[in-house]
């Protein structure tokens, strides 16, 4: 996937297009604050930024990421930081954390049971007793409805001397209780383009539910955003914090 790849050293400024980066943060520290959570491990950390801004807040944070390119810029731009590589499906932390984060739809490249229940088992093994695991996970209710989307242009950026042009669409490949999508984009840089294609598959809240509890998780909360809004069916996010059971 050349946005981890060929594209990482964009990747931020591309993503931050579509997102509230401040917002998410400030409900990350709210949330570790509230539950006495003092270490983390950022699970699909990317170029680090998460990293950055939570362990300026005082917590001791690590970030892990599946892509070497990606873990070269955040140990370059935050070399106060720590990451290491590790992929989804087989991160075994040195030693149990009190939380693990794995945000921005990085879950949704679990795209079967087995690699979910492998993961979500992993994770409980990687924590502390009571501890928590905080994911943002795209819906699969509103992709249902809609089946497919041709490309359009998402976002117009700017990073140095780059314009950075994100065109995305999608089509769903396949609609029973597994739920998976093809998502493409054209990014045209300086005029000239890039396509992408990435392959994910997406949930509604009740597997999610299913899949924590059966791996020994409690729901604490399940929102629509990082504002704290009540997650509906119709939203495009489930943001999940759970609880580690015995």
């Amino acid at each position: 996937m050349k946005l981890y790849t060929e594209l990482a050293e964009y990747y931020f400024t591309i993503e931050e297009a579509g997102r509230k980066f401040p917002e998410e943060v400030e409900f990350l520290r709210e949330t570790f604050k509230r539950h006495k959570i003092q270490t983390i491990v950022d699970i699909g950390c990317g170029t680090g930024e998460h990293v950055k801004e939570i362990q300026a807040m005082g917590f001791k944070i690590h970030g892990v990421d599946g892509s070497n390119r990606m873990l070269e810029i955040a140990k370059m731009r935050y070399p106060h930081c720590t990451f290491e590589y590790g992929r989804l499906e087989d991160y075994f932390a040195k030693q149990p954390v009190d939380a693990i984060t794995c945000l921005f739809g990085t879950f949704n490249y679990l795209l079967d049971d087995n690699a979910v229940i492998t993961f979500l088992r992993n994770t409980h093994r990687n924590l502390k007793q009571a501890g928590l695991a905080i994911f943002e996970i795209w819906n699969a209710d509103p992709i249902y409805r809609i089946k497919r989307k041709p490309l359009t242009t998402v976002s117009n950026v700017r990073q140095g001397n780059v314009s950075i042009r994100r065109n995305r669409g999608f089509r769903m490949t396949r609609a029973d209780d597994v739920a998976i999508v093809e998502v493409n984009y054209v990014y045209n840089l300086n005029h000239k383009d890039l396509k992408d294609r990435h392959t994910m598959r997406v949930f509604n809240f009740p597997q999610i539910q299913n899949f924590l509890e059966d791996s020994k998780f409690e729901v604490l909360n399940v929102y629509g955003s990082y504002a704290g809004d009540k997650y509906l069916k119709t939203g495009a996010r489930i943001l999940v914090v759970a609880k580690k059971r015995s």
